[in-house]
C-alpha cells in the first residue's frame, strides 16, 4: 500500500526554480553569518560553565547582583522557562584550588540563605583545549565530506559525488544560518547533530542516486531527464514517510524532551527538512544539468 499514490511531477524541468530558491537560501544564510556571526559556547572559547537551580525562584537582576560581588558582573545569565540559571564566564584564575563554583556557591549562600540551590551542571574548558576542540571539529566535518565524496563517486560515479556533497555543504550553511538567527550556542551537542544531520542528508542522496543508476540501466528509452524524473517520483513515497516518522518524534523531544535536548532535536528538525529538500531539488537536479553539459558516453 503507497501512502502517496503514484506521482508525475516534473522535479528535473523546474531545476531552474529549485536552483533559484536554493540560491536565495544560500544568500540569506551567508548575510546572516556575515553580519550576525555566532555565539559559542564554553566548549569553544573556554571558561566556565554552570546550571544553577533554586528552590525559589530569583530574578537575573539578583543573581547579576551576586555575580557582581564576586568580581563577575559580565557573565553571561541565562534562565530557562523552570527558572534554572545559566551561568557563563570567561577563563579565570581565582588562586590555589579554588574554582568559580565554589566562589560562586559561598557567595549565593550569603546572599541567598533562605532560599537553598543546586549546581546542577558543571563545566570548565581551558583555552588551550577549546582551540584544539575547534580544530578538531574543522577536521571532522573535512574528513566527512572527503569520505563521502570518495565513497559516493566509487559507489555511483564522480558527478553524483560532487552533487552529495553540494547538498551537504548546502544543508550545513542553512543550518549555521538557524544557528546564527536563533543565538543558538555552538557547542559539541550542536556539532553531534550537525554531523548527524550530514548522515541523514546523505542517506537521502545515496537513497535517490541508487534509483537514478538503476533507472539508468533498465531503461532506454527515455532521456536521462526523464529517467530522474520517474526516479524521483519512485522514491517520493519513502522519502516522505521516512521524513514524517522522523519529524514527529523531533517535535516530540523538542516539546516534551529536557531542556539539555532540545538544542539537538531543533537542529536535526532544521536538518531533517533541509536534507529532504536537497536530496530532490539539488543532488538530482544537479546531476541533470551536469548530464547536460558533459553527457556520459553511455548515454551519448
Amino acid at each position: 500500500m503507497r501512502l502517496i499514490p503514484e506521482t508525475h511531477i516534473d522535479f528535473a524541468g523546474k531545476r531552474g526554480l529549485f536552483f533559484g530558491l536554493t540560491g536565495v537560501l544560500l544568500l540569506i544564510s551567508i548575510g546572516s553569518l556575515v553580519f550576525r556571526g555566532f555565539k559559542y559556547g564554553v566548549d569553544f572559547t573556554g571558561g566556565s560553565l554552570l546550571q544553577i537551580r533554586f528552590e525559589k525562584r530569583v530574578s537575573v537582576e539578583a543573581m547579576r547582583s551576586a555575580l557582581s560581588a564576586v568580581g563577575e558582573g559580565g557573565a553571561t545569565i541565562q534562565q530557562d522557562e523552570r527558572g534554572d540559571f545559566f551561568v557563563r564566564v570567561k577563563p579565570k584564575d581565582f588562586g590555589g584550588q579554588e574554582t568559580f563554583s565554589s566562589v560562586l556557591g559561598r557567595q549565593l549562600s550569603a546572599a541567598f540563605s533562605d532560599n537553598p540551590f543546586e549546581v546542577l551542571r558543571e563545566e570548565t574548558v581551558g583555552p588551550q583545549v577549546s582551540r584544539e576542540l575547534q580544530g578538531k571539529v574543522l577536521l571532522a566535518l573535512a574528513i566527512g565530506l572527503i569520505g563521502i565524496l570518495i565513497y559516493v563517486s566509487f559507489r555511483f560515479n564522480f558527478q553524483f559525488g560532487v552533487a552529495a556533497v553540494m547538498s551537504l555543504v548546502f544543508v550545513t550553511v542553512i543550518e549555521l544560518c538557524f544557528l546564527s538567527l536563533t543565538g543558538m550556542e555552538i557547542t559539541m551537542t550542536v556539532i553531534a547533530a550537525l554531523l548527524t544531520v550530514i548522515g541523514y542528508a546523505v542517506n537521502d542522496s545515496i537513497v535517490v542516486s541508487d534509483r537514478i543508476r538503476e533507472d539508468v540501466r533498465k531503461i532506454r528509452k527515455e532521456t536521462f531527464l526523464q529517467i530522474v524524473n520517474r526516479a524521483l517520483n519512485e522514491t517520493l513515497s519513502r522519502t516522505v514517510i521516512t521524513g514524517l516518522s522522523v519529524f514527529f518524534v523531533l517535535i516530540a523531544l523538542l516539546l516534551l524532551g529536557a531542556a539539555s535536548i532540545r538544542d539537538f532535536a531543533a537542529i536535526m528538525l532544521v536538518g531533517m527538512v533541509m536534507g529532504t529538500y536537497s536530496s530532490i531539488f539539488v543532488v538530482a537536479n544537479a546531476v541533470v544539468e551536469w548530464e547536460q553539459k558533459f553527457p556520459s558516453k553511455r548515454r551519448r
